[in-house]
């Protein structure tokens, strides 16, 4: 009965939701009246596609002097498929990694946001005394970006996946109704969409019920590493694209000499539209990183990943896998104590809807008649990722940014 009582908000939350949102299910009330006039300023940086992204990458790079290198996805050669690694070269011993494409629809604001760091190095150059290397990745699920699927071209979650093989097989011998995927397995992965039976809203009001919306969320974010094609499966081995990451950043970076690091991977849809929460992942320290984030626009914004009391990073205790912990894996103790490594997440639309446009989009990628049924699916996929009709939301992408960026790059350059 008390369960009962604390899902009551929830499903009013739910309900009021979905009457504002009765159009098209999910559009952001500022993306309704699209500002008439385009700021240019703001659209410049901002991509149609996952190609038309990876050439401005690539021309900003250039433009900027970076050593530019693209590594093919050699297995989806016909796709022409590549994540780009630009790398603005500064002292060895302080290294910046920004991360854009991880989930791969959500890769339009990580695309944008790099794009217009690499047009202001063009234009005004770091003259920083200690200045760090700054290793730019564009597009780390390539496939995902291209073909609008938050999934890579295996269906694994890349975001899950960064695991050595021994972490693998410890996760696939768990119980995987440990923290309530099994629970909600049936909402996450229908076979088809249509009829009273499939709807997502009368699956949805009855498991917030009978669960609550933090049991759901956790058990839905975790994932699985025991079923293909279903939401959040967190695959079997390490994916092409992280292993290419993880074979570069090996190579080219001296992980032995690095005293200072700091990591931000761009990602998209969880939290107030437009607002950003910086997600702490593991070995960083938060005294440091709280002082290197500071002020009144950073209040309650920094916080770890598995922080329980906030409301994005809420669920996430359970989530193995991250590219933080990939990262993390590389780094050896001198540097730990001084690595940040974040997930920068900015908000889009309410939560229910992204579960929503996320279960439909892979019910129709597996289960549909056609790549051509899909599309639509696809297209709302990107819409609540990548609020194109938004120019506030796109400003503040950029903005917000930028400034993490240079307050982290700001701290690799300074003698502590």
């Amino acid at each position: 009965m008390s369960q009962m009582r604390v899902s009551l908000p929830a499903i009013g939350a739910l309900l009021v939701a979905l009457l504002v949102h009765a159009y098209n299910d999910f559009v952001p009330l500022d993306s309704y009246s699209p500002t008439p006039t385009t700021n240019v300023s703001v659209e410049a940086h901002f991509s149609d596609s996952y190609y038309q992204a990876r050439a401005l990458f690539r021309s900003r790079a250039e433009s900027a002097g970076a050593k530019l290198f693209s590594l093919p996805l050699d297995h989806l050669k016909s796709l022409d498929l590549t994540v780009d690694i630009a790398v603005l070269e500064g002292f060895s011993g302080r290294v910046l990694l920004h991360i854009s494409g991880t989930h791969g629809v959500e890769g339009f604001a990580g695309s944008a946001i790099q794009a217009s760091l690499l047009e202001r190095a063009a234009k005004n150059p770091s003259t920083a005394k200690n200045k760090p290397t700054v290793i730019f990745v564009h597009a780390l699920n390539a496939y995902g970006f291209a073909r609008l699927r938050r999934f890579n071209e295996h269906g694994v979650d890349l975001n899950r996946n960064w695991l050595t093989p021994e972490e693998f097989k410890e996760r696939q011998a768990r119980d995987p109704n440990q923290l309530g995927y099994m629970d909600v397995y049936e909402l996450l992965n229908p076979k088809e969409l249509g009829g009273v039976k499939n709807s997502f809203w009368v699956k949805g009001i009855m498991n917030l019920a009978t669960k609550g919306f933090n049991a759901i969320k956790q058990a839905t974010v975790v994932g699985n590493y025991r079923f293909p094609q279903t939401l959040f499966f967190g695959g079997t081995e390490l994916e092409p694209s992280l292993a290419l990451l993880q074979d570069f950043l090996r190579e080219h970076v001296d992980f032995n000499t690095v005293t200072k690091f700091a990591m931000v991977d761009i990602h998209t849809g969880l939290g107030p539209a437009g607002v950003d929460t910086l997600m702490l992942g593991t070995g960083s320290d938060m005294a440091v990183a709280r002082s290197v984030l500071s002020g009144p626009e950073y209040t309650n914004k920094v916080v770890f990943m598995q922080d329980n009391e906030n409301s994005v990073a809420r669920g996430y205790d359970g989530v193995g896998g991250l590219t933080s912990d990939g990262v993390s894996k590389l780094l050896t103790s001198q540097t730990k104590g001084n690595a940040l490594l974040f997930c920068q997440e900015f908000g889009t639309v309410p939560g229910v809807f992204v579960l929503k446009t996320l279960i439909e989009e892979n019910t129709m990628y597996y289960h549909g008649s056609s790549s051509a049924g899909r599309l639509p699916y696809a297209q709302k996929l990107r819409d609540v990722f990548y609020l194109h009709q938004s120019s506030s939301w796109k400003s503040e992408v950029l903005r917000r940014g930028a400034d993490v960026y240079d307050r982290l790059f700001a701290y690799l350059s300074s003698q502590l």
